[in-house]
């Protein structure tokens, strides 16, 4: 794009104005988007979160939040679905085809990859008639594009643009119903996914040099830095002769002297340190390093901010600024925004190994065949709160008037509502089992030892002698009458 003069006002859209002092923004195509910006964001990406510990953080909160999404049967059958979460539960801690993780450590790393490389490959892989995840990177999908040959970036295509296949290693087409593609699609006119840190990269490629440099800075200001001045010292422009091989230089070394004057020396040339002795000429000189600068922490934080709020997290939850009650909860309220659309990449991850999973029980007969067992619920991790208590009396309060679902007042907990309403009955047996145990033990009533766990019991109604009479009373008297 050439640069024109400025001229306000020359088109009607304002962006569209090109001006000498802002930088020019270049024309790019979208197939050259695809293939080389993309590697090259993950690349920078990658070795942000390897060597920057504010860029690692930002992630790792993402997947703290987000991670685990724990698939549950979700059918009407009671008993079947007990024995299929613990037929998941089971697979789950050997999902992963390298066995070095648990299908959820599994979720966490993908997050990882999300972030870092804008995507993440899940090949499932059927080994003993369980599948496996196996987890590729970015970089092995990977193939050059071809119009003619309906390949993009690495993605096989059909005739109407859906992908049919993915490229590993650039040798094998592996099919697309083996592989989960986990992305966050910002953009759909792309095939493959973007990585999110390209939009504050640079921001924190900044913020690691000024450290860098402020550390320097630091480590000078607190040590003695000097230089010599003087005289330059004389220097033979002829050089020294070389020594022809197989003779002695003529000139011989007078021989030193046996005994020689002892040298005294100085307590501050024991104690103190070394003492430089210059030439005649020279001077010794010091240098006064500058204090860093204070406003370059400020800097830093903000570089920081910026980096975040292209990851979609609110600045002031990152770097746990002090804020007010109302505003520590809108801040809470846009991070778990950011914190669910994560939560449904995971997911995918789920459903996927939930059909999987319960299709190896049911061809296996370890489960059997009912209506429904393909959908699942998840167990998500608890949402954000600073009124625990506050919301916990209103929750109660809404569920007990139905204006809330058990599902939901569980689920913002990060619990099954069906797994935790059965511990509390099973919890009530057992209560009840063991109180009439210790009353008839104690000769004691039962109704005693129920109050000590906040169970008060209700006496049955008894009609008033009077009230009965005066029923049986009227009643006769309307037999009379007939």
């Amino acid at each position: 794009m050439s640069r024109e003069t400025a001229q306000p006002y020359r088109h009607y859209f304002e962006a569209l104005n090109v001006v000498d002092h802002r930088t020019p923004v270049p024309s790019i195509g979208g197939w050259l988007l695809a293939y080389y910006s993309r590697q090259r964001l993950a690349q920078i990406a990658r070795w942000l979160w390897d060597n920057s510990g504010m860029v690692y953080y930002a992630t790792d909160l993402i997947a703290n939040y987000s991670t685990p999404m724990i698939p549950r049967a979700a059918t009407q059958d009671r008993q079947w679905n007990e024995a299929a979460n613990s037929w998941f539960d089971d697979w789950a801690a050997r999902a992963d085809f390298y066995g070095r993780s648990d299908f959820y450590g599994l979720q966490r790393a993908a997050s990882f990859c999300v972030d870092t490389d804008g995507e993440s490959f899940a090949h499932w892989v059927d080994l003993d008639g369980l599948p496996q995840v196996q987890l590729l990177d970015c970089w092995r999908i990977d193939k050059r594009s071809s119009r003619e040959e309906r390949i993009e970036d690495g993605l096989q295509l059909d005739a109407a643009g859906r992908v049919v296949g993915y490229w590993l290693d650039q040798k094998t087409l592996l099919p697309a119903d083996t592989i989960s593609h986990l992305a966050e699609w910002d953009r759909m006119s792309v095939a493959r996914g973007l990585s999110p840190i390209r939009r504050g990269s640079n921001d924190m490629r900044d913020g690691q040099d000024i450290k860098g440099f402020q550390k320097v800075l630091s480590k000078l200001s607190t040590t003695l830095t000097a230089v010599i001045q003087g005289i330059p010292v004389p220097e033979n422009p002829w050089g020294t002769p070389a020594v022809v091989p197989g003779e002695a230089p003529n000139e011989i070394p007078p021989p030193q002297e046996a005994t020689q004057t002892p040298r005294s020396y100085t307590v501050a040339e024991l104690l103190a340190g070394d003492i430089p002795v210059l030439d005649e000429g020279l001077e010794l000189k010091q240098v006064t390093t500058p204090a860093a600068p204070g406003n370059n922490i400020e800097v830093i934080q903000f570089l920081a901010g910026s980096f975040v709020a292209g990851l979609g997290l609110p600045p002031a939850f990152y770097l746990d600024e002090k804020l007010t009650g109302p505003n520590q909860r809108a801040v809470n309220g846009k991070a778990q925004k950011r914190f669910d659309k994560r939560k449904a990449v995971m997911a995918r991850l789920g459903r996927d190994a939930w059909l999987r999973v319960m299709a190896s029980g049911l061809a296996s007969g370890r489960l059997p065949a009912i209506p429904g067992w393909e959908r699942c619920d998840f167990i998500a991790p608890a949402r954000l709160t600073i009124d625990v208590g506050r919301e916990m009396a209103q929750e109660r309060e809404d569920v007990a008037f139905g204006l809330m679902s058990r599902r939901d007042h569980y689920g913002a907990r990060g619990k099954m509502w069906q797994r935790e309403t059965d511990q509390v009955f099973e919890e009530l047996d057992y209560i009840l089992d063991r109180a009439h145990g210790v009353a008839a033990e104690h000769g004691i009533p039962i109704e005693s030892v129920m109050q000590m766990f906040g169970i008060k019991s209700v006496p049955p109604t008894q009609e008033k002698p009077d009230e009965r009479d005066e029923a049986t009373g009227d009643a006769g008297r309307a037999d009379d009458a007939a």
